[in-house]
């Protein structure tokens, strides 16, 4: 469907006076624990705004009872779970999809991310703090979001070898993919990239560069540039 310019102007407009009340994981999850408990609001402020936040998030009712996506933000944020909290993000959250994209695809600068987002200042520092407090969570190794990681490691991996015509690609390259395909913060996907080569050492060759012209991806003190995977 063929938008009119003037549709694109009032969109335009919407995401500049979007407005998105600042909260932290931890105050997020000590309010959902609380009004989960049968605490009440009243005229608090700061409760109020965590309130509404909770509600756009869609992690309580209107009657304040705590959603199951709410439940499953409780339960990801005291198993120290980020990778699950960043989808559920993703899921609810516009200025953290948008902001995400666009870092994922490379923007970083604060002036940028404002620009190209269509959100305010305000929005995108707040995104930003989110998205470092997600990843200094990290993300557990295993279950569903593991076997994910491995899937999509794998079939990036192959990608690769076709494309280049050698077993072996570069591992920096390797994790870019697989960041942009997961969405997940470089960070998470480093973690359980070490994690893996752990568990799979058997399956994995891991070569460094002979003369050092490239860079490389240190794992267990030591730094490698190029990976092959039994595939």
């Amino acid at each position: 469907m063929v938008r009119s310019f003037r549709w694109y102007k009032r969109y335009l407009k919407h995401l500049l006076a979007f407005s998105m009340r600042p909260f932290t994981l931890k105050s997020l999850y000590e309010f959902l624990r609380y009004i989960g408990g049968g605490g009440s609001v009243g005229e608090d402020k700061r409760l109020r705004e965590l309130w509404r936040a909770a509600l756009d998030l869609g992690f309580i009712r209107e009657d304040g009872s705590v959603t199951e996506r709410g439940l499953r933000f409780v339960s990801a944020y005291e198993r120290g779970d980020g990778g699950s909290i960043h989808e559920l993000f993703m899921e609810a959250l516009e200025p953290y999809r948008v902001v995400y994209g666009l870092i994922s695809r490379g923007v970083t600068q604060p002036s940028e991310l404002v620009a190209l987002s269509g959100f305010n200042a305000v929005v995108v520092d707040v995104v930003l703090r989110l998205t470092r407090e997600v990843e200094r969570l990290g993300m557990p190794m295993r279950g569903e979001l593991w076997g994910m990681f491995e899937k999509v490691l794998f079939d990036k991996y192959r990608e690769l070898a076709r494309r280049r015509w050698s077993k072996y690609v570069t591992i920096l390259d390797l994790l870019e993919e697989v960041k942009r395909e997961l969405r997940f913060p470089r960070r998470v996907v480093e973690e359980m990239f070490r994690e893996f080569v752990a568990r799979r050492k058997g399956d994995i060759v891991l070569t460094g560069s002979p003369a050092g012209e490239v860079a490389g991806f240190e794992i267990g003190g030591r730094r490698y540039v190029y990976i092959m995977l039994k595939t």
